[in-house]
């Protein structure tokens, strides 16, 4: 009998300081991008340069290519509007597909919210 558990994503957005967080827990595909994708949104249409948008996916339990395609649109968003985007890798679920794409090249990595929120103009890579 197939495995038929599935972990549905939860999406928080919480301001820290003049950053924005946006959370995500669960199970990150194409049937649930879209949640991500409004609360990004949001909180990019909410920044103020220099002052960060940070995708913390440290709770991500699965991260397919709708993720990725995800995590590319915003920061190219985020790039327009001079705004910094940092995303949160903790753990190898989200970094190897962001290594096998080479999106480490193009995406500001963080092992934590602590660490993006603290970092200055140039990226840092998680690991």
């Amino acid at each position: 009998m197939p495995n038929t558990f599935h972990c549905p994503l939860h999406v928080q957005r919480e301001v820290d300081g003049l950053a924005v967080v946006v959370r995500a827990f669960g199970e990150l595909d194409q049937d649930s991008v879209a949640q991500l994708s409004n609360e990004l949104e949001v909180a990019l249409a909410m920044a103020t340069s220099p002052f960060p948008v940070v995708a913390d996916l440290s709770g991500v339990t699965f991260f397919g290519s709708a993720g990725l395609n995800e995590l590319l649109v915003r920061q190219r968003q985020a790039r327009s509007a001079r705004v910094p985007f940092r995303v949160v890798a903790a753990h190898r679920i989200v970094l190897r597909p962001i290594e096998a794409s080479g999106l480490e090249q193009v995406l500001e990595l963080y092992p934590d919210v602590d660490q993006a929120l603290a970092a200055g103009h140039s990226g840092r890579t998680a690991g």
